[in-house]
């Protein structure tokens, strides 16, 4: 097996047999789908508070189930990215200051480290996808078989459905390493904690931006603005696929978007790779932008 191969299955092997992994995979949605069941019982009879709450946000009576599919999908997209690629700052912030990884550094590239990081955490996200699938699988099982509500079955067998999943996932694929790629080399940069929160602002700010433009994208679609974020590697992932999924572009834009974003997520593990090799081992040093083009020079 190869080194990235060793550095893959060992990290993905480590992660999934702690217990925060399991607490995160079965007591956190529960936790979060009370939360979210209690608050909108409280906003059920508030008008008030749903636009206080949330302002920009699309009338759903005014949406095609297409675009409500994309509008969902886009936010889920901008909160996996935020949550997986924040792993892998953790991650990369801890063996920083671990000594094993002066061992590692002579016989295993920085990059090959990097993109193990990356991969790993992926396939560990992907293993929650497909746990909580099941779950919620079950769930739907259980409600069919005691309560046997009418539902419409044709959803199931409509092609722009299984599409709008499909840009999904391709979209998704070309935001994670684009932002995991990112989210590496800040963690590499520093082992100050002042620091490190600095970086995961300016992240996490951005994601939140895309966030909330996903929203406004859903019926504004030919907006310039809107256009241009689709485009623009930091939004493009939450952009371009809630335009593609809701199907308000046309073919030939969402293909290009999705080969910028790939060429932006290439770029970015190239340069990222660079910062991670050259700051890894550098403890308690602060870097200054001069620091960071010498290294983003090195090859």
């Amino acid at each position: 097996m190869s080194q990235l191969g060793l550095i893959i299955k060992n990290e993905y092997l480590t992660d999934i047999k702690q217990k925060s992994f399991w607490i995160g995979t079965i007591i956190v949605p529960i936790i979060f789908v009370a939360f979210s069941i209690f608050i909108g019982f409280i906003m059920a009879d508030s008008e008030s508070t749903k636009k206080l709450a949330n302002p920009g946000a699309p009338d759903p009576d005014d949406m095609s189930g297409i675009q409500v599919m994309g509008m969902l999908c886009g936010i889920f997209l901008a909160l996996f990215l935020m949550v997986y690629g924040s792993q892998i700052f953790a991650k990369v912030k801890k063996e920083k200051v671990n000594r094993i990884m002066e061992v590692l550094a002579t016989c295993v590239t920085g990059r090959t480290m990097m993109l193990g990081k990356i991969i790993s955490v992926g396939l560990l996200g992907f293993t929650q996808l497909l746990i909580w699938g099941g779950l919620i699988a079950i769930g739907m099982i259980g409600i069919l078989t005691v309560m046997r509500p009418e539902i419409d079955m044709s959803i199931f067998t409509r092609t722009d459905v299984y599409i709008g999943l499909l840009w999904t996932v391709l979209f998704f694929v070309g935001g994670y390493i684009f932002y995991g790629s990112i989210y590496a080399a800040c963690g590499a940069l520093t082992d100050k904690d002042n620091e490190n929160q600095a970086y995961m602002t300016v992240i996490t700010m951005m994601l939140l931006m895309s966030f909330y433009i996903g929203e406004y994208a859903v019926t504004h679609a030919s907006n310039f603005f809107v256009i241009f974020c689709s485009f623009f590697p930091f939004t493009a992932p939450t952009i371009a696929s809630v335009n593609a999924v809701a199907g308000e572009v046309p073919l030939w834009q969402s293909v290009l978007s999705l080969v910028v974003l790939y060429g932006f997520a290439a770029l970015s593990l190239s340069l990222s790779g660079k910062i991670y090799t050259s700051s890894l081992l550098l403890k308690g040093k602060k870097f200054t932008p001069k620091d960071i083009l010498l290294f983003l020079k090195m090859k």
